[in-house]
């Protein structure tokens, strides 16, 4: 939602008025009188203007003296007439959204910076901001008026009815204020409500639960609303009304965006033991009725607030021989709100209150054994805590070990003859964890304790043992198991490989000494060899989804659809009947509830706890998963699987995996039902055998392959320390995030940095530590990739620093990953010697005068650079002096040919030595393996291997600023028509400039032909990955012709980038090697002869490469790191002078 204190307001604009009574819309504006406006105006998404009603000046009653530095106007317009005027819409057309515009004039020096569309006279219109503000500063503002549109919204303050979509001529038309805050016109389209739910103050109080907040909606206006708890594990409801009341002030400074505080509480004394007895997890959710509307718009109730959280207290209400406890609590995701529901005996809840006034830590009675406690979910026994426990019970006696589940679980029977099974939650329960010295859990050490009361949790004093249920790093799980993760706590860690312990430590936060290899304690079974292998049965065994919570969405789910459209498959069902194979679907236990919506799937439907999911495991011969870590076990009995993720970009979220999945995981991958039935016949017909590639991998995630695992745990158990005292374990991390983030974002902290940074340059200079940097921290890629990759390659002992918000995906004991403009950022710059980035650092970053900067640049130079300009556009007037600051601080610069050198030195100024090497970002386009590599990412894009591939790379706009260093982009081309004449067998791929801002918008009906790997670090490998380039005035060109590949040019703009925006070294119509278009007509056409093979094109791409990549070998990282890091050869040591002088 939008934050009118944010600076998002336009202060010209004072107040919109919007009235909607029937098919007639009153629209009246109030703005400055520097602005005039004319007339309303529509963008349609194919950039066509469309006009809608004019203004007139409003008839006003005048109260006194009438203020002069503002105007009222209005307007009217008619959803009938232009419901009418559309043409009718075509049967499954999605529709579409038109942003209004105001239409205004102006002189030169009053027109908005926000304006677009600008027109100065007859022969200067179409101008963007950046464009007019140039031709103002060439030609003087003078007295001339000029016309401009800008976004009808987003006033100072704002008043709107309600908006009822209004039907004519089989067309439907609607009003609504976007979530940006503009006025906006759906033709077509159903408008789907959207509501967002603030918390700001949560009571319980006895078995009351109160809330207070405030409630913002879009599309609607809300009539009433009902607070409801939905029980989690039968979907009980308790419900009670809610009252709400619209906030005006606050919507009108919303832009529209509708804002009401609401009040609500709910007494749970009312119901019976009977119904509460049936939950232990209530989700809190709000459910908004608007108008006349049957069904409410249901939103959980989330976005708690630091505050609100903190201050929440459980509460308890006796009920005679039954105490209920509810205890708060918040997703760790989206803070979503929701409730321990308890219902303890009385006498034991007075038991615990008393024991637990005053914490102590675990007293052992004279002559009695340590206590440990062990489980897995309270409902569980088949995974690592039963076989761990197992272990103790047969091979300690000296250890009074006891298993803690809910004496209802069918799983229960799991653990006859063992003995010392205490009930979950019984008094006994609770005496036993008070005395615990360890708390031994295969997912939460906290699901061991009776109970989720806080003063409980925190008087027990034992530690706590993580593990595990499987082989973590699949998908990144740091707020769920990670040193900082809210309500996850644990003293020691287990992990199965030295691998797995490098990201629990890197990636979790966890020390290395509280992280211990020694394989899962379910491997001494796995490893047993005690189950005969079913010939040929194929287990698919797919993990849950957290977003698929709500049964009756479950059928429209894409996760639905895809497995039972597998299991449906013909293909699949002639598979197994060519080969005598069984199929055997199991559920992950947290989707279990959807298990009948499978029943007539033509497999055998395991239930959870019907049958050991390990015993299935070793039974079958092949493994369909999805990112589960039974994937794993499998491989390490050395057995096919075979990865189905045709959901992954969802599934991983943006933090993505802790692996690289690719190349890490131990099986095929395939994202589409073709893919994977293809590699299943592959395997079938090999006898089920495993290639060795992935053997290889499934070794690095176990290091021992035996059945002493538990042997190996119950060792580190018993020696086990508490990772942080008692005291630190009150200190609580988020607080110190959130008062950090709130002196990140205020405008003392780049002063401070600044003062900071020239501290630490007092310092001495650390001559062993490398500083790399690409695309602005952003990337993992370009040329300090490859010259880092180099010197790991060579065991290089020298410390490193990469500034980057991801993960590396390589593994250097010696590398240290920090993100761009932390306190870390400047403390490793001031204290490095060498620098090494693709771009600049910050301008007032000085370089120590003996330190040295490798500047290797982004790629050969087309368009003109810096001082060859002849204007600069959508850049302030202080940019060239910042620039040539930072070029100061170059020591020696990367060039990949004579005519690149010359450009350079041109551009910049520089004086400096440059390294005429080559450029290490070609390494992987010139030298071995390009067809492989190429192949492997088209895989890991989903890519069909008979599917043809465009990458379209385009350059930004210098005109299309959108301030802060970055700019807008608008698609020059229909991709809907580009489907339709290539989407059969053709795959477009869009990469963005790093320095575009906007996410381009594909529409689903061509997502099974145009891809965004806008986000994907390395353009090389997706030049590898791609037939044709297609772009415009973007370096990439220069490298792309090294594979001698088509290039086509698409110049859509090319008489005002190359007259007015920046112009050319080259001529770019002659000296490109390839054609040159500016029309959609002409780049479909291009890409057809594209497409053809063409010897004579090859042989022109070979002449061009010559000339402007001459030294691209594949071997110019080590060239570059010869010079820069080892001038003397390989008998050079770290701390030895470089023969490369620093450039003061």
């Amino acid at each position: 939602m939008l934050n009118p204190g944010s600076g998002s307001v336009r202060r010209e604009l004072r107040r919109l008025s919007i009235v909607q009574s029937g098919p007639r819309v009153s629209i009246g504006v109030t703005v400055a009188n520097s602005l005039t406006p004319i007339s309303i105006w529509a963008l349609e998404e194919n950039n066509q203007w469309v006009h809608l009603a004019d203004f007139a000046p409003a008839v006003q009653q005048k109260h006194g003296q009438a203020r002069t530095a503002e105007a009222a106007y209005e307007a009217d317009l008619n959803l009938v007439e232009l419901a009418r005027e559309l043409p009718p819409r075509a049967e499954g057309e999605q529709g579409a959204t038109l942003t209004l515009f105001i239409e205004f004039s102006a002189a030169a020096a009053d027109v908005p910076w926000y304006s677009r569309d600008i027109s100065w006279g007859a022969a200067v219109q179409g101008l963007s901001f950046a464009e007019f503000r140039q031709l103002g500063e060439v030609q003087g503002p003078g007295s001339a008026s000029c016309r401009a549109k800008l976004g009808l919204g987003r006033f100072l303050r704002t008043d709107t009815g309600a908006f009822e979509p209004v039907e004519a001529e089989e067309n439907r038309a609607e009003l609504y204020i976007s979530r940006r805050g503009f006025l906006t016109l759906a033709i077509n389209r159903t408008l789907k409500p959207y509501n967002a739910v603030y918390v700001h103050r949560l009571r319980v109080d006895g078995g009351v639960v109160a809330f207070t907040g405030r409630l913002v909606t879009r599309h609607g206006q809300a009539s009433h609303a009902a607070l409801v708890l939905l029980g989690r594990d039968s979907g009980c409801r308790f419900v009670s009304a809610a009252d709400i009341s619209l906030n005006e002030k606050a919507t009108a400074r919303r832009f529209g965006l509708r804002e009401y505080t609401f009040q609500t509480r709910l007494d749970l004394g009312g119901y019976s033991d009977d119904q509460l007895a049936e939950e232990s997890i209530l989700d809190a959710w709000l459910e908004v009725y608007s108008g006349a509307a049957a069904d409410p718009v249901r939103t959980r109730i989330g976005r708690t607030k630091y505050v609100a959280r903190k201050l929440s207290r459980a509460g308890w209400q006796q009920r005679g021989t039954k105490t209920l406890l509810l205890t708060p609590y918040y997703t760790f995701k989206a803070q979503k709100t929701c409730f321990h529901l308890e219902l303890l005996d009385t006498a034991t809840f007075n038991h615990l209150r008393r024991r637990t006034r005053i914490p102590l830590q675990p007293q052992r009675f004279p002559g009695s054994k340590p206590v440990w406690l062990v489980g897995e979910r309270p409902y569980k026994a088949q995974d690592t805590g039963l076989h761990f426990f197992r272990y103790l019970r047969t091979k300690h006696p000296e250890i009074d070990a006891y298993y803690v589940i809910d004496p209802k679980s069918p799983e229960r029977r799991n653990l006859d003859g063992l003995g010392n099974v205490v009930a979950f939650g019984s008094r006994h329960h609770f005496d036993l964890a008070l005395r615990a010295e360890r708390f031994i859990g295969s997912h939460h050490p906290d699901f061991l304790y009776p109970t989720w009361m806080p003063q409980f949790r925190r008087a027990a004093g034992g530690i706590k043992v993580f593990l595990q249920h499987g082989v973590m790093g699949t998908k990144w799980m740091v707020p769920n198991y990670g040193k900082k993760a809210p309500g996850f706590d644990t003293d020691l860690f287990i992990v199965s490989s030295e691998r797995e312990k490098e990201y629990i430590v890197d990636d979790f936060g966890y020390p290395a000494k509280d992280v211990v290899v020694t394989g899962l304690s379910r491997f001494d079974a796995l490893f047993a060899g005690d189950v005969e292998v079913k010939k040929n049965q194929i287990l698919v065994i797919p993990t849950w989804r957290d977003w698929l919570f709500l049964p009756e969405l479950f059928t429209e789910s894409e996760y639905f659809q895809t497995w039972s459209g597998l299991l449906h498959d013909e293909r699949l069902r002639t598979l197994a009947t060519e080969h005598n194979a069984e199929i055997v679907f199991c559920l992950h236990p947290n989707m279990q509830q959807y298990r009948s919506y499978f029943a007539d799937a033509p497999a055998r439907v395991i239930s959870q706890g019907e049958i050991d999911v390990q015993h299935l495991l070793k039974e079958s011969a092949v493994l369909v998963t999805d990112y589960s870590s039974v994937g794993f076990d499998f491989s390490f009995l050395d057995k096919p699987v075979h990865y189905f993720q045709f959901d992954r970009e969802r599934f991983l979220g943006p933090k993505g995996s802790h692996l690289d999945l690719d190349a890490e995981l131990p099986g095929r991958i395939s994202f589409n039902a073709q893919a994977l039935l293809a590699g299943l016949e592959q395997t079938l017909d090999s006898g089920c055998t495993v290639p060795d590639e992935y053997v290889r991998r499934s070794r690095r995630f176990l290091k021992f392959k035996d059945r002493s695992n538990s042997a190996r745990i119950f060792e580190a158990v018993r020696d086990a320390k508490p990772a942080t005292s008692r005291i630190r374990r009150i200190i609580d991390p988020e607080l110190g995030e959130r008062l950090f983030g709130k002196y990140r974002r205020s405008r003392f902290y780049f002063p401070s940095m600044r003062r900071f940074y020239a501290a630490a340059r007092r310092l001495p200079m650390d001559e062993n530590l490398i500083v790399f940097e690409s695309g602005l921290g952003k990337q993992y890629a370009d040329s300090p990739r490859y010259i880092y990759e180099e010197l790991v390659r060579r065991k290089d002992p020298r410390r490193k620093v990469w500034v980057y918000t991801g993960k590396l995906p390589v593994k250097d004991p010696n590398t240290k990953v920090v993100k761009r403009l932390s306190p870390q950022y400047y403390w490793y710059l001031a204290r490095a010697k060498y620098w090494v980035n693709n771009q600049n650092f910050p301008y007032y970053i000085r370089r120590r005068s003996d330190g040295i900067m490798v500047q290797t640049w982004h790629g050969t130079p087309l368009k003109r650079m810096l001082h060859d300009l002849n204007s600069v556009h959508g850049r302030d007037e202080w940019y060239l002096d910042r620039v040539s600051q930072a070029v100061r601080q170059w020591s020696v610069l990367l060039s990949p040919s004579p005519y690149a050198t010359a450009a350079f030195r041109s551009a910049f100024r520089f004086r400096g030595p440059v390294l005429e090497t080559g450029y290490p970002r070609n390494d992987p386009v010139a030298g071995e393996g390009t067809a492989e590599l190429g192949a492997e990412v088209r895989r890991r894009l989903g890519i069909p291997e008979d599917k043809r591939v465009v990458l379209y790379a385009p350059t930004f706009r210098d005109s299309q600023s959108s301030g802060a260093g970055r700019f807008h982009f608008e698609m020059p081309f229909d991709l809907q028509a580009y489907h339709e004449r290539f989407g059969t067998d053709t795959m477009l791929l869009l990469r963005m400039h790093v320095l575009v801002s906007d996410k381009i918008a594909i529409p689903d009906s061509v997502r099974g032909s145009v891809m965004d790997v806008s986000g994907y670090p390395e353009i090389q490998e997706l030049c590898l990955a791609s037939d044709v380039l297609v772009t415009d005035y973007s370096s990439v060109f220069f490298d792309y012709a090294i594979l001698r590949r088509p290039i086509v040019f698409y110049a859509y703009d090319l008489e005002l980038y190359r007259d007015t925006l920046r112009g050319f070294y080259l001529d770019y119509g002659t000296e490109l090697p390839g054609p040159v278009v500016e029309s959609e007509a002409d780049l479909h056409a291009a890409l057809e002869e594209a497409l053809k093979p063409d010897v004579v094109r090859e042989g022109r791409l070979a002449e061009f490469a010559a000339t402007y990549a001459p030294h691209d070998d594949g071997h110019a990282a080590a060239r570059v790191v010869d010079d820069v890091f080892f001038p003397a050869g390989d008998v050079q040591r770290p701390g030895q002078e470089s023969n490369l002088r620093p450039r003061d």
